[in-house]
């Protein structure tokens, strides 16, 4: 006499292990970051291109509205606009995209476990941003900032400034630094994306 019932319990166990059971390795595949220093480099990306939109709004629509005010009105709003977006998560976002140094110093120093396109573009977004967007800050809009407290906008040489050095040549600096802030997202972008092509 046949036990049918061993018989379906035996292809029950069967069938049981025959269902692959996923790796440790490949549970998280979905997650596209595979490293410390990958998160690094996309937080860097992301606070360039927050910086690159703060930027653009203050190019694009801040300043133009600004320039259909009288004078006096202008330079009181722009005055208190720049002491007022001096925060920390203004810090943050405005610069905090130098943090991609770090990633890159450290490909760089491994150079057998990197490609050469990762190290070179982090290297590239680092210098871009620092010299594009940084830099360009430190020595052309903050000293023009700063200037910009001490006239008197109900003068002639007040007016001067704040038509020509401020609305004309601190905007067209506030507008390069967009554009480095811009291209260094980009460049550091092509470097995550090469990080894991060796």
């Amino acid at each position: 006499m046949m036990n049918y019932g061993a018989a379906i319990e035996s292809d029950a166990v069967t069938n049981y292990d025959a269902v692959p059971v996923p790796s440790p390795s490949t549970s998280n595949s979905w997650f596209p970051l595979h490293s410390p220093l990958e998160a690094i480099m996309l937080t860097s990306i992301i606070l360039n291109s927050m910086a690159g939109g703060i930027i653009f709004i203050f190019s694009n629509t801040i300043m133009p509205s600004l320039a259909t005010f009288d004078t006096e009105i202008g330079v009181k709003v722009m005055n208190k606009i720049n002491v007022v977006i001096v925060n920390p998560l203004f810090v943050i976002a405005f610069f905090g995209g130098l943090i991609s140094a770090y990633p890159t110093a450290v490909m760089l120093a491994r150079p057998e476990e990197y490609s050469n396109p990762a190290r070179y573009y982090a290297l590239a977004a680092t210098l871009v941003f620092f010299f594009g967007e940084f830099m360009v800050t430190v020595t052309q809009n903050v000293p023009r900032n700063d200037k910009l407290v001490e006239v008197d906008p109900n003068s002639e040489d007040g007016v001067q400034y704040w038509e020509n050095n401020y609305l004309k040549g601190w905007v067209a600096w506030n507008t390069a630094r967009c554009v480095f802030s811009v291209i260094s997202a980009f460049l550091g972008g092509l470097s995550l994306l090469s990080m894991r092509k060796l």
